[in-house]
């Protein structure tokens, strides 16, 4: 299942591109480069919140992201997020409660469509990487140290693909609203798969820059 919607969510994506480019009236379809005459390269910033679930627990991750915007259509950027909220949860091992802290963040390729309507669309996709930290405490002792302390952390890599409605407030401001399914892999952790960590994530971002 989650592999059919990533593989979904990627079709849609390079469909969006090619809509993306039919949006340029036919006397601009020329061939431009990314440093050529005709580009026109401009930069922002944003402001992101995404919500998730982890483990049967609803997760805040705030984030930022930023980058180039080519010919109006095409997105480059970077973009990181990291959990904000405690998450805790059963474990496997040691069947106590755990506590997780992570973030993850990577390349954002995107395409705009129709950018210069009101209401528009934004289809990015996060190619990076990622960190997670499970740890459990059970009580403290006298000393005021912990007793029973079990650690475990382990890297992964995650592709999320996502969609956005945009909203031009003014032309150096836009907010979005959107949603993206986060798809983790090659983690190592004991007390948590890949399945656990990938999911659907809504988002509320504040944008700034010269659109």
């Amino acid at each position: 299942m989650k592999r059919t919607t990533l593989t979904l969510t990627l079709i849609i994506f390079i469909a969006m591109l090619g809509i993306a480019q039919e949006q340029e009236p036919k006397k601009n379809r020329e061939i431009k480069t990314m440093l050529g005459g005709n580009s026109k390269a401009r930069g922002f910033g944003a402001l992101e919140l995404k919500t998730t679930e982890i483990k049967d627990d609803i997760v805040l991750m705030p984030g930022v992201t930023g980058g180039m915007i080519l010919n109006n259509h095409f997105v480059l950027g970077m973009g990181f997020y990291g959990i904000a909220n405690e998450v805790d949860f059963v474990g496997v091992q040691p069947v106590t409660k755990q506590f997780l802290y992570g973030g993850y963040g990577g390349l954002v390729l995107g395409a705009i469509i129709a950018p210069r309507e009101i209401v528009h669309i934004y289809v990015p996709v996060l190619l990076g990487a990622g960190g997670a930290y499970i740890t459990e405490n059970d009580y403290r002792n006298d000393n005021g140290r912990y007793i029973n302390e079990f650690d475990e952390s382990s890297a992964f890599a995650v592709i999320e693909p996502g969609i956005e409605i945009e909203l031009n407030i003014t032309k150096f401001f836009k907010i979005g609203m959107g949603a993206s399914y986060r798809y983790v892999t090659n983690s190592s952790l004991v007390n948590m798969t890949d399945d656990d960590l990938s999911g659907y994530s809504g988002s509320f971002s504040l944008k700034f820059g010269n659109f």
